[in-house]
């Protein structure tokens, strides 16, 4: 009976912690509790893996999100989004961390904005339309942020302006923002391999030209982006 007792104590406190709010940012940074926080989420473990739900402030659910593998955030199954209002936004599916099979994403009305198909993280092929359900020409939902002239003319960029501070190499990994005008900001270090070397490289990028920003859903958007730099 003793050994029941324990046992039960043990799975109660797993399910009371699973249930734990963890608040975020806007940019979904962790926080150690509510102040300056717009979400908050909730984890619960499974033998399939996490299921983790976001809720707005007020209650609302944000997103839901299952993952077989949460560490590695490997996306596995369906995921869903909502807006603030309650309405659901979009419904992506997921195949260990690639997308597989139609994605829908919704008007505010309910109505059908965009389906997308996709086999092994490849799309196949898509249908825009408008809030009346009346097929449109079809566009990407997410156009990535570019530097001008493309990727080879960055790292030519990188080639004739980065400056070695010291004789250490290997790959820096910087993660930055690309703002609506195409201008960089909020850089963080990634993976570097030593400082002098990490700050010579966001140095190169507070430098770099305006890039072409990104743009989601046929809008121009606020985007996070990492790029590698390698130093031989």
């Amino acid at each position: 009976m003793k050994k029941i007792l324990v046992l039960f104590v043990l799975l109660s406190s797993f399910h009371f912690f699973a249930q734990e709010k963890i608040y975020y940012t806007e940019d979904f940074k962790e926080l150690p509790n509510i102040d300056g926080a717009s979400y908050y989420s909730t984890y619960e473990n499974s033998k399939d893996g996490t299921l983790r739900l976001t809720f707005y402030l007020d209650g609302t659910i944000r997103n839901s999100h299952q993952f077989s593998n949460f560490r590695k955030r490997i996306l596995n199954g369906t995921s869903s989004n909502w807006d603030k209002n309650g309405n659901k936004e979009s419904v992506l599916l997921y195949v260990k961390g690639k997308q597989e099979g139609i994605q829908t994403r919704y008007y505010e009305n309910g109505q059908v904005k965009r389906t997308e198909n996709y086999h092994n993280d490849e799309f196949i092929e898509g249908s825009c339309f408008d809030e009346n359900g009346t097929e449109i020409a079809f566009f990407p939902y997410y156009v990535k942020p570019e530097f001008p002239g493309g990727m080879k003319a960055f790292y030519d960029y990188v080639a004739n302006n980065f400056k070695s501070v010291n004789s250490g190499r290997g790959e820096i990994k910087i993660g930055f923002y690309v703002e609506l005008d195409g201008t960089l900001n909020h850089f963080e270090v990634i993976k570097g391999f030593n400082k002098e070397m990490d700050l010579s490289a966001i140095r190169l990028l507070v430098n770099s030209p305006k890039w072409t920003p990104g743009k989601i859903d046929g809008k121009l958007a606020r985007v996070k982006y990492g790029i590698p730099i390698t130093i031989k």
